[in-house]
């Protein structure tokens, strides 16, 4: 009986390490990952495994909060001569054993269980197909089992009768391609040689400041989800020891960051806990873009860095995370300064270093915005324009308003000057007085057009980005509901502004009514809202968790929620009840440096 075993770790990938036939049959195939960051370039060329009748895949270290890894296979032919599916722990980490009676493609299940550690959610790169040839080509596509894989020299591999991909990334340009197709060559980093010789000062300026010569961070697996507010470490430092970047607090290590520059969950969670990392910028061996990329994916997991200076040989990390790293190191002394500094890294370096972004710049995809429709119902005429304010001023996103008033007159003059002075697209829809409150939101949401709705109140408060910050949540997480939990309150009635403690970054079961981002599909799959007069935000979340959905709670630094007198609101709670478990409070409206809001620090 033949057996057949590959390691996937930071540095190793399968694409140097297989050479059977994909038809090849043989009994059993073993896949050791060392993370689930791992695993997901072994999905990535999953098409290079041959057929088998029994696959076991093991994961050495999985984080504590991530959930069982329980296949969701689909009904397709493949899987009919399935026998038996077990998933057990194995030590810090998972094993799935799966048995056929007839021997099947093996990659398939090392894609199922990749997908199962993301809640078997749908796992495709909206951009053209791409083919992968040369050694670590698949840290250029993590993720994506509809990636081809060629030969560094070609030809382009055929693929049910069409060309197999539509851009060729060669990791390996010491031969011309032979055959068709576009193809971009990234053989690797210049050296420090190459940097310090006569002339070198031009490699820096044309080629070392674009970050598409950086592999894309793997923004599905390292992001920020698990990002910890109150940290409970001090600060440690990303540097250089023997032949490896590591982080250290004192004289431990925390984390060993693969040669390759290739950035884990692990690495991640193994540092959470840190009030910051400051990056000790010295020249070894690994090269310039192996340390521009450990630095790019750390801060894209929003952990908090910063640093005196950027070197030159760094700039392909991009000028916006070159500007935000250089900040002082006090921004890490309050826990509020500090994880607007983490949300502020983490926005520019997932827009500037993520899987979708990267393509985009490789030449292979726009730079595609989902449009959202923002449902916005109110009863009260003297809203009306502060409302549709908060709503003109997000930014980085493609967004139409539903305006429905409530038994409010379209004729009123407040609400006719509001309507005529919003530039952004807008539908005004008339409701009656006495239709329930979620029968307005679904007669809104039938009226909208966008692949996202997104429910606003009128009397809160959104920072410029936060629905840019909750599409970027749902690039991530790929969760079917995202919002935020009500973190920062203003007191009308007592004119204070409190702070409450929350766990952010994580899968909830509850987020704030005013903060509802749904994908139009699970809005549909729920039908909407129920038709009550109060407790629809409640109702729906409830009914998307009852059907199977997740609900993603993202940071809460870009929505203020205001509290007048409990009558005034769906959500009757009394004043008392927001003064409670108080991280903090201020006399007055005091909102923080991201809202970008009169009152608050710049």
């Amino acid at each position: 009986m033949t057996t057949f075993t590959v390691g996937v770790a930071g540095g190793v990938d399968l694409d140097g390490e297989i050479h059977l036939d994909p038809e090849a049959e043989i009994a059993e195939v073993t896949i050791l990952a060392k993370t689930p960051t791992d695993l997901r370039r072994a999905m990535t060329l999953q098409s290079l495994l041959p057929k088998a009748t029994k696959v076991s895949v093991v994961i050495a270290e999985v984080p504590y909060w991530f959930t069982a890894p329980s296949p969701s296979l689909t009904p397709a032919h493949r899987w009919r001569a399935l026998t038996e599916v077990r998933t057990f722990k194995k030590g810090a980490g998972w094993q799935v054993d799966v048995t056929f009676n007839a021997p099947t493609p093996s990659g398939r299940v090392v894609t199922a269980v990749a997908r199962a550690f993301s809640g078997n959610r749908l796992e495709a790169i909206a951009s053209p197909v791409p083919v992968l040839a040369g050694p670590g080509a698949a840290h250029w596509r993590p993720g994506d089992p509809n990636a081809a894989v060629a030969d560094p020299k070609g030809p382009m591999p055929i693929r049910i009768g069409a060309p197999a991909g539509d851009l060729v990334v060669r990791t390996d340009a010491s031969a011309p391609w032979t055959g068709e197709g576009v193809t971009v060559d990234r053989s690797g980093s210049p050296s420090w040689e190459e940097i310090g010789r006569p002339g070198g000062e031009r490699l820096l300026a044309a080629g070392l400041t674009d970050p598409a010569l950086v592999p894309p961070v793997d923004d599905r697996s390292v992001n920020p989800m698990g990002f910890v507010s109150v940290p409970t470490k001090g600060v440690g430092r990303l540097t250089l020891d023997d032949d490896a970047w590591v982080i250290k607090l004192g004289n431990d290590t925390l984390t060993r960051i693969a040669g390759s520059g290739a950035v884990t969950v692990m690495d991640v969670d193994r540092v959470r806990k840190l009030r910051g990392i400051v990056i000790d910028w010295r020249r070894g061996h690994t090269g310039p873009l192996t340390a521009v990329r450990v630095v790019a994916a750390l801060a894209a997991a929003g952990v908090p860095l910063v640093c005196d200076e950027v070197p030159a040989w760094a700039g392909a990390l991009g000028p916006g995370l070159v500007t935000l790293l250089q900040a002082p190191a006090n921004v890490l002394d309050d826990d509020l300064t500090r994880e607007e500094h983490s949300i502020r890294l983490r926005r520019r370096s997932l827009r500037d270093h993520g899987v979708k972004e990267r393509w985009a710049r490789l030449g292979a995809v726009g730079s595609y915005l989902p449009t959202t429709s923002i449902l916005l119902a109110t009863r009260r005429p003297d809203q009306v324009a502060f409302a549709l304010e908060q709503a003109g001023r997000q930014r980085e996103a493609d967004l139409e308003v539903v305006l429905a008033l409530h038994g409010v007159p379209r004729e009123h003059p407040g609400v006719a000057a509001a309507i005529e002075k919003f530039d952004r697209p807008l539908t005004v829809y008339q409701a009656p007085h006495a239709q329930a409150f979620g029968s307005v939101l679904n007669a809104a949401a039938e009226r909208a057009s966008g692949s996202f709705l997104l429910k606003m109140d009128d009397d809160d408060w959104y920072g410029p980005d936060f629905l840019a910050d909750l599409l970027l949540a749902h690039s991530y997480t790929g969760a079917d509901v995202l919002g935020t939990s009500p973190e920062f309150v203003y007191l009308a009635a007592i004119d204070v502004t409190v702070h409450h403690q929350q766990i952010t970054e994580q899968v909830t079961n509850f987020i704030a009514g005013g903060t509802i981002l749904a994908t139009r599909s699970a809005f549909d799959a729920v039908g909407g809202f129920r038709p009550l007069p109060r407790s629809v935000d409640t109702q729906f979340q409830h009914a998307v968790q009852a059907a199977g959905g997740t609900i993603y709670r993202g940071h809460g630094l870009g929505y203020i929620l205001r509290r007048g007198k409990a009558a005034e609101h769906t959500w009757r709670e009394p004043i008392g009840t927001f003064l409670k478990r108080n991280k903090r409070q201020w006399r007055g409206f005091r909102p923080n440096a991201l809202m970008e809001l009169p009152g608050g620090r710049s």
